[in-house]
């Protein structure tokens, strides 16, 4: 186990998951979550930041005005799709480094899209629209 690193853990969905909850525990000694449940963003997301070495973001925006304040901060972990709030020109200048897996959506995505072309060959919506008007 990791006793040397302090993780902060941002996302809201990550801090209430009982299971990745406990796989990070198993890991890391020193973890901070966000189990206030609120949004964190400018000086309220630096001072959760502030002495950890490692952080686990989702919906936070990382940029310059952030990463300047975070001298320790040596990581950060993207959790949930898309990487549109990270500055990756600030985490270049800071010298962070960036943890993500892409494509670990693709089978909702796969399925989602079935779904639709389901829903649009069958006629769903206007089959359901009139039932719900008593027509049919």
């Amino acid at each position: 186990m990791n006793t040397k690193d302090k993780v902060a853990v941002c996302s809201r969905s990550f801090s209430k998951n009982k299971e990745l909850r406990a796989a990070l525990l198993s890991k890391y000694a020193n973890v901070t979550f966000n189990d206030s449940g609120l949004q964190l963003e400018g000086d309220r997301l630096i001072e959760f930041l502030s002495g950890h070495d490692l952080a686990i973001t989702a919906l936070e925006k990382i940029n310059d005005s952030i990463l300047s304040k975070l001298p320790t901060l040596r990581a950060i972990g993207k959790y949930g799709v898309g990487l549109d709030m990270i500055d990756f020109e600030s985490m270049r200048k800071y010298e962070k480094r960036l943890g993500w897996t892409g494509g670990v959506n693709r089978r909702s995505v796969s399925e989602l899209a079935l779904a639709f072309a389901i829903v649009m060959l069958r006629h769903v919506t206007s089959s359901n629209r009139e039932v719900i008007s008593g027509t049919w």
